[in-house]
């Protein structure tokens, strides 16, 4: 009688055999701690990179205020200086020469801003450097231009008067534009008359000889904290050390003709 084969012993061994395939094995302690600190390096340059890109992109943002802030102050100013001493001559008057002080400031002691008043005949339909609107032919437009100090403005007081009123000090104005820290102006005066700039000095002794003006402003970003420890130039060509509040600034300087009293434009 033939016996039949054991296989039994074979079914047993197989199921051994996929038990020992299935097993599953996690992470030691030494992997995890290597992927953790391999997370913790690549969040580490993200966020440095990070940073540096929204540093230098606020930068660049402050940059370009400041150099449009500058532009104004120089189109604003140098627009009232090219028109000192203008007069409005109609068909029935040979009046040529201008009535008022065409030009005159004050130098700021101990570093302090200046200050600038200019004058000229206004046109039906001019305005002011507050926007008055001049309403009758022949009167004179007075723009006084100070820095408020204490809010670091550029702000402009405007005068229209029938004659012209003695130029000086006036009271607080329109505010023209904000983080203006200084306003330096120094003028080109001719002694011979030959409608040339001789020399450039900060308070003429004789307004009359006055032919140009040299304008810098120096503007500040708004933010703070936006550059690191440095020095930068002052109107005055110095280099000055940046203060704690670490805001970005540019100086920004123009040379304008008076058109009224020379007779070659630029």
């Amino acid at each position: 009688m033939i016996s039949a084969p054991k296989l039994h012993c074979i079914c047993l061994k197989n199921e051994s055999k996929d038990s020992k395939s299935n097993a599953q094995y996690g992470f030691t302690l030494v992997e995890l701690m290597i992927s953790m600190t391999l997370g913790l390096v690549l969040l580490l340059v993200i966020g440095t990179v990070f940073v540096s890109s929204r540093q230098t992109f606020s930068e660049q943002e402050d940059n370009a205020r400041i150099q449009e802030s500058g532009r104004f102050a120089l189109e604003i100013l140098g627009r009232s200086i090219k028109q000192a001493g203008h007069v409005e001559v109609p068909f029935n008057d040979f009046k040529i020469a201008f009535e008022g002080t065409a030009i005159t400031g004050t130098n700021g002691a101990a570093g302090e801003p200046d200050t600038l008043t200019v004058q000229f005949e206004g046109a039906v339909g001019d305005r002011d450097c507050e926007g008055a609107l001049v309403d009758v032919a022949g009167k004179i437009i007075q723009n006084y231009f100070n820095l408020d100090v204490a809010n670091i403005e550029l702000q402009c007081k405007g005068d229209i008067s029938a004659a012209p009123v003695a130029p000086g000090a006036a009271p607080k104005g329109q505010v023209l534009l904000e983080n203006v820290e200084d306003l330096q102006i120094r003028y080109g005066v001719d002694t011979n008359g030959d409608h040339s700039v001789d020399q450039y000095i900060v308070l003429p002794a004789d307004w009359g000889q006055v032919i140009t003006a040299r304008v810098c402003v120096q503007i500040r970003s708004d933010k703070a904290n936006i550059v690191s420890a440095g020095n930068y130039l002052n109107c005055d060509g110095t280099s000055v050390a940046i203060p704690a509040d670490r805001r970005l600034r540019r100086t920004f300087s123009a040379t304008f003709n008076l058109r009224n009293r020379i007779n070659s434009l630029p």
